[in-house]
């Protein structure tokens, strides 16, 4: 009987044991196989540890128009616009990326002459032919430009002020993005975004995309700053879910096959352009106001909560890959344009002011373009 139970024992810890291996090797070959593929199209060399150094020109920024009415004590009215903005202007980071198979990971900060107080950038990727997923952060703290324009030159109460400011706001962006590939035997979509796949002959495919994306701008809580720059708000929060579609090609200028897997030479030179529209259908939006007491302390906010109307917006991106012995060499540009519009009036008590401003819609976009080259050496 004891022979048995520790025959047992024995069996059950040897079943563990190749339960984990089964896992393990069931995660690498996610990572490091790409099945069904069409090597007449398609060259896919031994995958592996790849390490990486990026440098990113990149441009950031949130811009927003509030449209109201203005209610004045003798009974008149005029309409009036504000403006916001927070750009920042462009700059530099410096970086690096791990990777292993299809997974990328990569972090930089920002270097040289300093055009933002706060700047960090992380970025998360898998990227196969058939499928992918990529996150990105990023964070940076800027001045902004305010205005502020009533009725007409003509009226007694006309105003027309642009003010930029004196103290930082904090921007935050967080995209997730996925992607499926239709024409996926054939074309390979990271083929000029990273080390992996080859691409051996010119093809395109229609492409599938949905992107959640989340902002946050904030404001100092100083009073000097929330008074004086007639932005009507003080914190604004978005959550956006968007989907779409459209097509990716690559062009293959040059290839030469290889005979080995650690051939010399120049290998590949392959251009990718993806053009994506998208429709945010899911477009969520808080506008925070802060409270201060006649002693000018800060005591509290208001906040209002609207969903926006469903908007058109666009994911675009370019970018050269080069194949030369174990070096990946790849030039890439992305542009994004995401808007917003409040489907209705933003009410809380802060307006509740004499004159009364009463009818207030928001309307703006978040936006971002990137120069990225990348150096990578296969492991």
């Amino acid at each position: 009987m004891k022979r048995l139970f520790a025959s047992m024992l024995l069996f059950a810890a040897l079943s563990v044991q190749a339960q984990k291996l089964t896992f393990w090797q069931k995660v690498n070959n996610l990572l490091t196989t790409f099945p069904n593929i069409d090597s007449s199209y398609i060259y896919q060399p031994k995958l592996g540890f790849t390490l990486g150094m990026f440098s990113t020109v990149q441009q950031v920024g949130f811009d927003t128009k509030a449209k109201f009415n203005i209610h004045y004590n003798d009974g008149s009215q005029a309409a009036g616009t504000s403006s916001y903005s927070i750009v920042e202007q462009p700059s530099t980071k410096l970086g690096l990326e791990l990777g292993y198979g299809k997974f990328v990971l990569g972090y930089g900060i920002e270097v040289g002459p300093k055009r933002a107080y706060k700047k960090r950038a992380f970025g998360l990727n898998l990227l196969g032919k058939s499928w992918g997923l990529h996150c990105n952060y990023f964070k940076v703290s800027n001045t902004f430009q305010s205005g502020i324009k009533i009725g007409n030159p003509d009226d007694e109460h006309y105003m027309n002020e642009q003010i930029l400011s004196t103290m930082p706001a904090l921007l935050k962006y967080l995209s997730i993005d996925g992607y499926y590939v239709f024409n996926n035997n054939k074309f390979a979509y990271p083929a000029a975004y990273k080390a992996g796949l080859v691409q051996r002959k010119t093809v395109g495919s229609w492409m599938v995309t949905a992107r959640y994306m989340q902002g946050l701008l904030s404001n100092t809580t100083d009073p000097a700053v929330v008074y004086d720059y007639y932005n009507f708000m003080d914190c604004f929060s978005t959550l956006q879910f968007s989907i779409g579609g459209g097509y990716s090609a690559n062009f293959v200028c040059w290839h030469k096959e290889p005979i080995l897997p650690r051939d010399k030479g120049l290998r590949n030179i392959t251009i990718n352009l993806t053009l994506l529209p998208v429709i945010t259908a899911l477009n969520y939006m808080e506008v925070t106001t802060y409270e201060f007491t006649e002693d000018d302390e800060y005591f509290g906010a208001h906040r209002s909560r609207t969903l926006c109307y469903p908007m058109p917006n666009f994911i675009g991106s370019t970018a050269i890959g080069i194949t030369l012995d174990r070096f990946f060499i790849s030039t890439q540009f992305v542009y994004d344009w995401f808007y917003f519009h409040s489907s209705q009036t933003i009410k809380h008590d802060y307006f509740n002011i004499t004159p009364e401003i009463k009818d207030l819609i928001l309307q703006g976009a978040f936006h971002n373009w990137n120069v990225k080259l990348l150096f990578t050496y296969k492991l």
